[in-house]
Protein backbone atom coordinates (compact mmCIF):
# COMPACT_ATOMS: atom_id res chain seq x y z
CA UNK A 1 0.00 0.00 0.00
CA UNK A 2 1.12 3.52 -0.64
CA UNK A 3 4.12 2.36 -2.60
CA UNK A 4 3.27 3.12 -6.26
CA UNK A 5 1.29 5.47 -7.76
CA UNK A 6 -2.53 4.28 -8.65
CA UNK A 7 -4.23 5.29 -12.36
CA UNK A 8 -7.59 4.07 -11.27
CA UNK A 9 -9.16 3.79 -14.83
CA UNK A 10 -6.36 0.78 -15.37
CA UNK A 11 -6.80 -0.54 -12.10
CA UNK A 12 -10.24 -2.46 -13.15
CA UNK A 13 -11.53 -3.77 -16.00
CA UNK A 14 -15.60 -4.61 -17.03
CA UNK A 15 -17.07 -8.21 -16.70
CA UNK A 16 -20.35 -9.06 -18.54
CA UNK A 17 -20.87 -12.02 -15.58
CA UNK A 18 -20.19 -9.03 -12.52
CA UNK A 19 -18.83 -6.28 -10.73
CA UNK A 20 -15.14 -6.08 -10.41
CA UNK A 21 -13.71 -4.26 -7.37
CA UNK A 22 -10.81 -3.92 -5.45
CA UNK A 23 -10.22 -2.53 -2.43
CA UNK A 24 -7.24 0.03 -1.52
CA UNK A 25 -8.38 0.30 2.30
CA UNK A 26 -10.59 -2.02 3.84
CA UNK A 27 -10.27 -1.64 7.74
CA UNK A 28 -13.19 -1.80 10.34
CA UNK A 29 -15.40 1.18 9.44
CA UNK A 30 -13.09 2.31 6.70
CA UNK A 31 -12.72 1.54 3.35
CA UNK A 32 -11.71 2.57 -0.27
CA UNK A 33 -12.51 0.99 -2.85
CA UNK A 34 -12.62 1.04 -6.73
CA UNK A 35 -15.70 -0.66 -8.89
CA UNK A 36 -16.05 -1.36 -12.36
CA UNK A 37 -19.92 -2.24 -13.29
CA UNK A 38 -21.67 -2.39 -17.37
CA UNK A 39 -24.13 -0.87 -18.41
CA UNK A 40 -27.78 -1.70 -16.81
CA UNK A 41 -26.09 -3.53 -14.02
CA UNK A 42 -28.29 -2.52 -10.73
CA UNK A 43 -27.53 -2.87 -6.88
CA UNK A 44 -30.10 -3.54 -4.53
CA UNK A 45 -30.61 -1.11 -1.56
CA UNK A 46 -27.87 -0.52 0.40
CA UNK A 47 -27.39 0.82 3.75
CA UNK A 48 -24.23 1.64 4.86
CA UNK A 49 -23.28 2.59 8.67
CA UNK A 50 -20.73 4.87 7.81
CA UNK A 51 -21.12 8.37 5.26
CA UNK A 52 -20.18 7.04 1.94
CA UNK A 53 -18.55 9.06 -0.81
CA UNK A 54 -19.21 8.22 -4.68
CA UNK A 55 -16.71 9.53 -7.26
CA UNK A 56 -17.44 8.90 -10.62
CA UNK A 57 -13.76 8.01 -12.65
CA UNK A 58 -15.33 7.04 -16.15
CA UNK A 59 -19.13 6.40 -17.02
CA UNK A 60 -22.15 7.56 -15.67
CA UNK A 61 -24.55 5.84 -12.88
CA UNK A 62 -27.88 6.80 -10.95
CA UNK A 63 -27.91 6.64 -7.67
CA UNK A 64 -31.35 7.14 -5.50
CA UNK A 65 -31.41 7.97 -1.87
CA UNK A 66 -34.31 8.82 0.23
CA UNK A 67 -36.99 9.34 -2.89
CA UNK A 68 -34.10 12.14 -4.64
CA UNK A 69 -32.57 10.25 -7.82
CA UNK A 70 -28.96 11.87 -8.87
CA UNK A 71 -26.95 10.98 -12.44
CA UNK A 72 -23.43 11.30 -11.70
CA UNK A 73 -20.99 11.64 -14.53
CA UNK A 74 -17.46 11.53 -15.29
CA UNK A 75 -15.92 13.96 -12.51
CA UNK A 76 -19.02 13.59 -10.15
CA UNK A 77 -18.72 13.10 -6.36
CA UNK A 78 -22.24 12.82 -4.01
CA UNK A 79 -21.67 12.24 -0.52
CA UNK A 80 -24.53 10.09 1.04
CA UNK A 81 -24.90 9.47 4.59
CA UNK A 82 -24.42 7.09 7.23
CA UNK A 83 -28.17 5.08 7.39
CA UNK A 84 -29.20 6.20 4.19
CA UNK A 85 -30.66 3.51 2.08
CA UNK A 86 -29.65 3.88 -1.76
CA UNK A 87 -30.03 2.18 -4.95
CA UNK A 88 -27.16 1.82 -7.62
CA UNK A 89 -28.45 2.05 -11.28
CA UNK A 90 -25.39 1.79 -14.55
CA UNK A 91 -26.35 3.85 -17.32
CA UNK A 92 -23.21 3.51 -19.26
CA UNK A 93 -20.32 1.75 -18.56
CA UNK A 94 -18.48 3.26 -15.10
CA UNK A 95 -15.70 3.19 -12.59
CA UNK A 96 -16.44 4.74 -9.42
CA UNK A 97 -14.25 5.40 -6.21
CA UNK A 98 -15.91 4.99 -2.40
CA UNK A 99 -14.80 5.98 0.56
CA UNK A 100 -16.59 4.68 3.20
CA UNK A 101 -16.15 7.03 6.58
Amino acid sequence: MFKKIINPKQELEYRQDGIDNKYLINEGNRAIGLFAMTKDQQVPAQLSMQDICFYVIEGALQINAEEKTFLLEEGNLLLIPKSCAYTLKVIENVKILTVRL
